[in-house]
């Protein structure tokens, strides 16, 4: 896949987002929810047992979703604020070393969001190909539930995208009524809160 493809897929599933995982919550409100990765919404694993909490659900709920062996592409970034680092993240970051990513196009951050950011703030994202399959993300999905890298994945075929965080995962499913049949089936997971979050 080259950027041009990455970029053509990207505008027809996701027109209205930048591939910057906190923007789709908002931008995809009635196709996004999220589930917690451990019980009473405990944001951090302190312990084995709790990241075998963690790891179980978020491979449960992704591999239901994904499928098992499912061509998948994963989206990770950078902030810059104003310098011109040539470095890129997923060459520098040990967890992203097995794959091949394929850097794209800047994203210039005060188009998005005018009020937080100043001219020169960009997003540097890539992409990788890949696939899915039960535990073969672990160690990713670990560095990302420690906040210490940010990733997701889309599966374009099936108009997923799945965007784990600290505390979590968020889904984009393909319409509404998809949401709401895996918000029920995960309903133990979900957060308390009235907003989901």
């Amino acid at each position: 896949m080259t950027k041009e493809d990455f970029q053509n897929l990207w505008t027809l599933n996701y027109p209205d987002t930048v591939p910057i995982s906190y923007q789709f919550k908002h931008d995809y409100s009635n196709r996004w929810f999220r589930i917690h990765s451990l019980p009473e919404s405990k944001r951090y694993a302190d312990n084995e047992n709790e990241w075998e909490i963690l790891l179980s659900r978020q491979n449960e709920i992704i591999t239901d979703l994904f499928g098992l062996e499912t061509p998948i592409v994963i989206v990770a970034g950078e902030y810059n604020w104003g310098d011109n680092r040539q470095i890129h993240v997923t060459d520098e970051e040990e967890i992203f070393k097995p794959f091949s990513f394929v850097r794209l196009d800047n994203i210039e951050l005060n188009k998005i969001n005018p009020e937080q950011y100043d001219e020169p703030d960009i997003y540097r994202p890539a992409f990788a190909q890949t696939i899915w399959k039960p535990n073969y993300h672990d160690k990713l999905l670990r560095e990302i539930a420690n906040d210490n890298t940010r990733a997701f994945f889309v599966s374009f075929d099936k108009n997923i995208i799945v965007a784990p965080y600290d505390g979590g995962v968020d889904f984009i499913l393909k319409d509404n009524q998809t949401r709401d049949n895996y918000k029920e089936k995960y309903k133990q997971w979900l957060s308390e809160r009235e907003d989901g979050l």
